[in-house]
């Protein structure tokens, strides 16, 4: 046993040593507008905060199929589940879940119905998303609660040129694993449009872990869902577009460590409609974005009613933004949001209840330029919450680059500081059984200093981060708030493209999060890393080598998991302009980790599919 984790541990430091793969982006590239780092249409080289960006060209080289696989590689970023469907939770610098915030084309996602008004991300499907900004760090001042950890701004494709496209996938696999997606993409003139319809499915393996009991059931997941937009540029000043989504799926579910044979169907559903204002110069701009999110979650079991005890909760939002970009050394945005939340719960396990809170914010950031290649920005934003009151967050960030500084590449050095606040959620607050409708807000301050390099063939970031939560929100048989938490640590990222031939790219991420009441390791995995390699003999052929790394992880309810190394291996032949075959075998050593205790990972598991585009 202790030979076999000294190899491991070799095997991951020679791994961590290299860079790693071929498409992928651990910062934008310079010049790029990242749209959700400030709301300023800042270039990357102005952008002071820490975010990375993964595009469709990403998504495509690690042949992900949901979501989350792809936000494990992004540095600061831990997950609880890489299983497909498996019930997940996002960490952006040691926060909880529901301290990140997620968009999908302008659409606010949060279920109202859950825990905290957080978003849960087993079922978002990879497929037609062009790109994924993942910013980390304080964000409440320029988005409110939720993004204490940050901000996972997810942006489908859309046609750029005249005429018509079709996109289409399926691919087959172990645990009778069956996935595929169709899409058509079409422009003409001054419309746009896109529809997608996916579909997954898969038997097994059992959800609980078999070395804690005896799992008779193999738990199943099913997904399917639609998604589309329509856009119209009425003139060369306005546009607007229509955006919606909807999924349905059913889970087959497993108590913690041991098999059960419950069952959950979740139907989700976001609208979105967005109008687009600029002068002829484009000095101004002007947004406005209303969307709504709904969701109902059906749980069958023994313990619940026999019509499914039901969760259902739907979050309603508008927002305005104006900006002005004077052309000289300075630039300003603000905006009005409002927003409510409703819940309602009809269940056997807790009671009945329904409840909704609603809040009006205002915000405004300026951006500054007062010397060649230095920017500055400070936002403030002030949150009036019908039960809580009124409280304000602030962010501040600052961007330097020296062109041509080091060997020939541009370093930006950056720096940001922010606060945070976390309202409770309705059912932490008005469950019959579980709720305290004593609880109060979350608030949080957190920084971080990086550097930034860019050369031709290679771009290297580094981020130091601290984070410290008052009055965090903690489950102790009911909700309570425990005191304060503080997060630090040390970000990492590397892509580099080697020659023609050999890509690679690394990520890696330590986090300390300790209680600061009690000074105690809060059990999070204080050491979490990606690394990829893909060679390319030519332009037809490709074949990536990845590995997946955690250290040991203490925060799982129930019991402790070890420390893992999980290598994938991937492959891909365009047979032509139309068609590409890929297959990948994943865990290639059939190592036995868990993510998360008591939940069972896949064995050896082969996937083979084809991609066409017409």
């Amino acid at each position: 046993m202790f030979k076999s984790t000294i190899s491991r541990a070799a095997l991951t430091a020679a791994l961590l040593t290299a860079p790693v793969c071929a498409h992928a982006e651990t910062a934008a590239a310079v010049g790029e507008v990242v749209v959700t780092a400030s709301r300023n249409n800042l270039e990357e080289r102005q952008i002071g905060s820490a975010i990375t960006v993964k595009t469709a060209e990403d998504i495509a080289l690690q042949q992900t199929t949901f979501v989350k696989d792809m936000l494990q590689t992004v540095p600061g970023v831990q997950i609880t589940s890489d299983r497909p469907g498996g019930y997940n939770n996002v960490s952006i610098r040691g926060s909880s879940n529901d301290e990140v915030l997620f968009l999908i084309d302008g659409i606010e996602l949060g279920d109202p119905s859950s825990t905290s008004t957080q978003y849960s991300t087993e079922h978002l499907i990879a497929f037609d998303i062009a790109r994924i900004e993942v910013l980390r760090g304080n964000q409440s001042s320029l988005y409110g609660s939720d993004a204490i950890g940050g901000v996972v701004n997810i942006i489908t494709k859309r046609a750029t040129q005249d005429g018509i496209q079709i996109n289409a996938e399926v691919e087959g696999g172990s645990y009778g694993t069956l996935s595929g997606g169709a899409s058509i993409l079409g422009k003409r003139g001054d419309l746009d449009f896109r529809l997608t319809a996916t579909a997954y499915k898969h038997d097994g393996p059992s959800l609980a872990a078999p070395m804690y009991g005896p799992t008779p059931e193999e738990d199943s997941y099913e997904r399917k869902g639609l998604s589309g937009r329509v856009g119209y540029r009425f003139s060369d000043n306005l546009e607007g577009q229509l955006l919606g989504f909807y999924t349905e799926t059913s889970t087959d579910l497993d108590d913690t460590g041991a098999d059960s044979f419950d069952t959950v169907d979740k139907d989700e559903s976001g609208v979105s409609a967005q109008l687009k204002h600029r002068s002829d110069d484009g000095a101004w701009r002007n947004e406005l974005t209303v969307g709504q999110y709904w969701v109902e979650r059906l749980y069958f079991g023994p313990w619940n009613l026999p019509q499914g005890d039901k969760y259902e909760g739907q979050k309603t939002s508008a927002n305005i933004i104006t900006s002005y970009d004077s052309a000289g050394i300075w630039k300003v945005a603000a905006g009005l949001n409002a927003e409510k939340e409703e819940t309602d719960q009809v269940t056997n396990f807790s009671g009945n209840f329904n409840a909704s809170i609603e809040t009006r914010s205002a915000f405004v950031e300026l951006a500054l330029r007062p010397v060649e290649n230095l920017t500055l920005t400070a936002a403030a934003r002030l949150d009036d919450n019908s039960r809580f009151g009124q409280f304000d967050t602030y962010r501040l960030t600052g961007a330097y680059v020296f062109a041509d500084a080091l060997f020939g590449g541009d370093v930006k050095l950056r720096a940001s500081w922010g606060t945070g606040a976390k309202a409770p959620g309705l059912y932490q607050l008005f469950d019959p059984t579980y709720g305290n409708p004593n609880l109060g807000v979350e608030e949080s301050q957190g920084s971080d200093i990086g550097v930034d390099i860019f050369w031709d063939r290679v771009t290297v970031e580094a981020s130091l981060f601290q984070n410290h939560v008052e009055d965090e929100i903690a489950w102790a048989g009911t909700y309570v708030q425990i005191g304060e938490t503080k997060s630090a640590g040390l970000e990492l990222g590397l892509t580099a493209k080697v020659n023609r031939w050999l890509s690679l790219t690394q990520s890696y991420t330590y986090l300390d999060a300790q209680s600061e009441v009690t000074g105690l390791w809060l059990g999070r995995p204080r050491h979490a890393a990606f690394t990829s390699a893909t060679v390319s003999p030519d332009q037809r052929w490709q074949a990536t080598l990845r590995a997946r790394y955690r250290s040991d992880n203490e925060s799982s309810y129930g019991g402790a998991t070890d420390s893992y190394v999980v290598f994938d291996l991937l492959g891909s032949y365009r047979i032509n302009d139309t068609f590409e075959v890929y297959g990948r075998v994943v865990n290639l050593l059939d190592e036995d980790y868990q993510i998360s205790w008591g939940e069972q990972t896949q064995e050896r598991s082969a996937f083979v599919g084809v991609r066409a585009s017409f």
